[in-house]
């Protein structure tokens, strides 16, 4: 995925300020949710914390992997198609919305917002 994906999402999620926290709780600059760094310490044999979330380099290392990485593979495991749309519906409203085909409307604008800044 081109790098100005990424930026986009920084953008939408978090307006760059690494000290963004969701009322879900997600974290960061990418707003990184506890399933998905539980996901990417197992895959990758590390034991970062949501505290480390706010730290840009690591949100950023475990947003672009999970986003880049980690949805493709689900998107494959699902038989569902591996596009743009599909990454950020999996990354926003996660895969079980995605493969239920629910598509909520906070996350439809959001796929527009993420795409028209990329």
């Amino acid at each position: 995925m081109a790098d100005n994906l990424y930026d986009a999402v920084v953008q939408v999620e978090s307006g760059g300020k690494s000290l963004a926290t969701s009322l879900a709780g997600a974290r960061g600059i990418m707003q990184i949710t506890q399933p998905a760094l539980i996901d990417y310490n197992k895959y990758n044999k590390t034991s970062y914390t949501m505290d480390d979330m706010y730290n840009p380099q690591v949100n950023s290392r475990v947003g672009v992997w999970y986003l880049g990485k980690r949805i493709p593979q689900m998107l494959s495991a699902y038989n569902v198609p591996d596009t743009v749309e599909n990454r950020l519906w999996a990354y926003n409203a996660g895969i079980g919305n995605l493969t239920k085909g629910i598509l909520p409307k906070e996350t439809a604008d959001y796929i527009s917002k993420v795409k028209s800044l990329s």
